[in-house]
């Protein structure tokens, strides 16, 4: 191994993740290696090899020179001899691998828009971590699987909510003393400004795929779960109005969406998600679990963790700094970053690093970091549940129900309805 190594970074969109959580971690990382932050995840044993090992961020990707130009600034200013090049565009990764050799690439594109530069990536071959979820579609996702394992790279997702240690004690120490798992509830609730203001591309996804995916990949990964089955509905009453109650323009996408998946050993979870919470909720999110099985129960009001505060004009909030929180830097103006928000970022990257260092191989390293094929199951859900909610709706605009259900297949799904639409 050499006794140094820099791994070149790219960062691809600058929206609400792209430009805090991932860019704040690649900041770090380039400040201060990864092996500080190796050991919240278990990997501490690896910051030996990989103390030496620097990462710098050549450049950001946006869709306009604006933003672009921006972020290049603000993290110049952050740190000494960091000099990010900004590229704008539909398709700015093109660019960037133009003009760079890049090692790993990070993908913080809306939903829709998330397999064009990692399947770029992946041909060039560079690393690539793409934030949550991997794809809307499951052939695009088996796209990016198969030709990661083809050429031997890392390919992740930051599914974060691995490394809550929250969900990871209800998983990993609960979970096994309630018996044969019954039914489970999972809910996640986000703000109305995510999709009328933060997101202007909230009709080309839906609550389900944007933060359902998050419990999705929790039952899979920590229980192995394997869907057999899903039954969607969702109500399209406030966005699909938005026009009408103040707005700019309508949002053609579910309001909320509840999603029963059945599992093949009998386990069957309700995932409840919505993003029309509004301001006046006490947190920035509203997340609820339980899970039953024959020994037992477990609840778990994950938005309220038992910090509150009651202030003059602002009113009782909830809050939750296990996310993401700043850390005060003695003698320097920058905090650090830590959380379980980072952290599955921290995992892919050092996954990147070893691969690149032949430490490992990709093959090898499965289990150190949320993998591309780890969501692959998910991903046929979402599709799934994004059918399925939409033929449910048209069933249910004319009183006849929600009679479609959805079989997951190897190769996708399958829709079974029960009667014909007339």
């Amino acid at each position: 191994m050499e006794n140094k190594k820099i791994l070149n970074a790219a960062l691809i969109g600058g929206g609400m993740f792209g430009s805090d959580v991932v860019l704040r971690s690649i900041e770090d990382i380039e400040r201060c290696g990864i092996a500080p932050y190796l050991g919240r995840i278990g990997l501490d044993e690896r910051a030996r090899d990989l103390g030496a090992v620097s990462l710098k961020l050549v450049a950001i990707g946006t869709r306009t020179a604006e933003t672009a130009g921006t972020l290049c600034a603000s993290y110049s200013e952050k740190i000494p001899g960091a000099t990010p090049a900004p590229f704008h565009g539909e398709t700015p990764w093109v660019d960037i691998f133009e003009r760079h050799d890049v090692d790993i690439l990070y993908v913080a594109t809306p939903d829709h828009l998330h397999h064009a530069p990692a399947l770029h990536a992946l041909e060039q071959g560079a690393h690539v971590m793409v934030e949550k979820p991997l794809t809307l579609q499951l052939e695009q996702a088996d796209e990016l699987i198969s030709l990661a394992r083809e050429k031997g790279l890392v390919a992740g997702v930051d599914m974060h909510k691995r490394y809550d240690p929250c969900h990871r004690f209800i998983f990993e120490e609960l979970a096994g003393q309630l018996g044969k798992l019954l039914y489970a509830r999972a809910v996640l609730e986000e703000p109305l400004e995510v999709a009328t203001e933060i997101f202007r591309w909230a009709e080309d996804s839906n609550p389900f795929s944007y933060v359902g995916i998050h419990w999705l990949d929790l039952f899979a990964h920590y229980l192995e779960a394997e869907p057999v089955s899903v039954h969607a509905v969702g109500q399209k009453s406030l966005l699909a109005n938005w026009d009408s109650e103040g707005g700019d323009r309508r949002i053609d996408t579910f309001d909320a969406m509840q999603v029963s998946v059945d599992y093949r050993d009998g386990l069957r979870v309700y995932y409840v998600n919505s993003w029309i919470n509004p301001k006046e909720f006490e947190g920035a999110v509203n997340q609820e679990m339980e899970l039953a099985g024959t020994r037992g129960k477990v609840e778990f009001d994950q938005q309220d963790r038992g910090l509150r505060a009651t202030i003059t004009g602002v009113g009782s909030r909830t809050y939750n700094p296990h996310f993401t929180t700043d850390i005060t830097r003695p003698g320097s103006e920058h905090p650090a970053y830590d959380g379980y928000g980072k952290d599955s970022i921290v995992a892919i990257t050092q996954a990147a690093i070893v691969v690149s260092l032949g430490i490992s191989t990709a093959s090898e390293l499965e289990n150190t970091y949320p993998t591309a094929s780890s969501s692959r199951s998910s991903i046929a859900v979402i599709e799934a549940a994004a059918d399925v909610a939409e033929r449910n709706h048209a069933y249910l605009e004319n009183g006849r129900g929600s009679p479609v259900t959805a079989r997951i297949t190897e190769t996708g799904y399958e829709n079974l309805t029960c009667y014909p639409f007339e």
